[in-house]
């Protein structure tokens, strides 16, 4: 059988919002880094490899996280790759570092997700360059506009309201004041949720994720080494990457999130799931906009189209249902830009070693699902199965 990955140690910092910073950004990821390494009981020269994020544009600075390793204190000869794929660069470390240990070429690799908006002076205008030039920059649409593709078609096709879409917000800020790490911890009513700002029909500021800084680290190593290491290792079973066209105009279905139900059945199959629903202990998906988090339940087989927001609703996937689903409140309460999208990684695995923090630990926690997605039109997905793996 072929060398498997594995976590092995994990590390986060609490977040905030930039103007309330206290720590540099070298700073945090010292913090998770090392926070990581304590975690692991790795000695930082065991290390062979790291795996970093940039999103190059966005962070007032260009390929600063080369930069940045020189400065965590693990020394300068450690072999480094720089992952820069927009939106989904920090799901992305994660599978890097797993293909490297998968393929022998290193033993223990450092994944390491930092903050991202805290260069950049007006965010949404830097993010809104990244819209496609074709047609949507000259007709003035932004990230916000792009976003509200999804819900307003899924709205047509299926009668979901505003307040429908609320219902994730509320139960995400639930979920975000169980987690001290997180960046918004108050509660919401669906009232508060509808009643705030309007953006982009049909979307209010309550359903758009916060501008949040925080850092976070992962070890990845052989299922093998990590036997050797403090956690239980959770093994990645399965991962896997897809994309979809550039364009708005090259979507099929802007109603249903065809890639990702396309990725979802690729990844189910490496993994040999049958049944999602009952095989999968603990979920956390990265849902920016709170429209999404419904719409990405039913792409990866939890609910029938047009049922994810019955799911939600029914329960399911609060912290005591048979699905808790973004325990962590998800991005809708912090969202660190690499940071933000290494984290569902991050707290799946804690979940399943039973080290996540005891008011969100669930109970006998042994496979979960981590996701990431990305892009103008959310056209980049990756996908990941994690397991519990006991020890003899």
């Amino acid at each position: 059988m072929g060398t498997r990955a594995a976590i092995a140690g994990v590390g986060i910092t609490r977040a905030t919002s930039p103007r309330k910073q206290e720590s540099s950004s070298l700073e945090l990821v010292q913090e998770a880094v090392w926070a990581a390494l304590e975690h692991s009981g790795a000695a930082p020269n065991s290390l062979d490899g790291i795996v970093i994020g940039n999103i190059d544009g966005f962070e007032g600075t260009v390929l600063g996280a080369k930069h940045l390793v020189r400065r965590l204190g693990l020394g300068a000869d450690l072999p480094v790759s720089i992952v820069n794929t927009g939106g989904t660069t920090g799901g992305n470390l994660m599978q890097l570092a797993a293909r490297q240990v998968r393929s022998g070429d290193r033993r223990r690799v450092l994944c390491v997700g930092g903050p991202t908006f805290y260069g950049a002076e007006d965010l949404q205008s830097a993010i809104n360059t990244n819209s496609p030039m074709i047609v949507e920059q000259p007709l003035g649409m932004g990230a916000y506009h792009m976003g509200a593709f999804y819900p307003s078609a899924y709205q047509q096709r299926f009668g979901a309201t505003v307040e429908d879409f609320a219902v994730s917000v509320v139960q995400a800020h639930e979920h975000a004041s169980r987690n001290p790490y997180a960046h918004l911890r108050n509660i919401l009513s669906v009232e508060d949720v509808v009643a705030a700002k309007p953006l982009s029909y049909p979307m209010t500021m309550a359903m758009v994720c916060p501008v949040s800084t925080s850092a976070n680290a992962l070890l990845v190593t052989s299922e093998r080494n990590a036997a050797e290491l403090r956690p239980t290792p959770i093994v990645i079973r399965a991962m896997a990457t897809s994309s979809d066209p550039y364009l708005g105009g090259g979507k099929n279905d802007f109603a249903a999130m065809e890639n990702l139900s396309i990725l979802a059945r690729k990844v189910y199959r490496i993994a040999d799931i049958r049944n999602p629903r009952e095989e999968i202990d603990v979920v956390e998906l990265f849902s920016p906009y709170a429209p999404m988090q419904p719409m990405q339940l039913e792409a990866l087989g939890f609910a029938p189209p047009g049922g994810g927001i019955d799911l939600i609703r029914s329960g399911t996937t609060g912290f005591d249902g048979d699905l808790p689903t973004n325990l962590s409140g998800g991005p809708l309460c912090t969202n660190a830009g690499v940071a933000g999208e290494l984290a569902p990684y991050v707290y799946v695995a804690l979940q399943l070693m039973g080290d996540a923090p005891g008011e969100m630990q669930v109970a006998g926690a042994r496979r979960g699902l981590a996701h990431g997605t990305g892009g103008t039109f959310f056209q980049f997905e990756n996908l990941a199965i994690l397991e519990r793996q006991e020890r003899p």
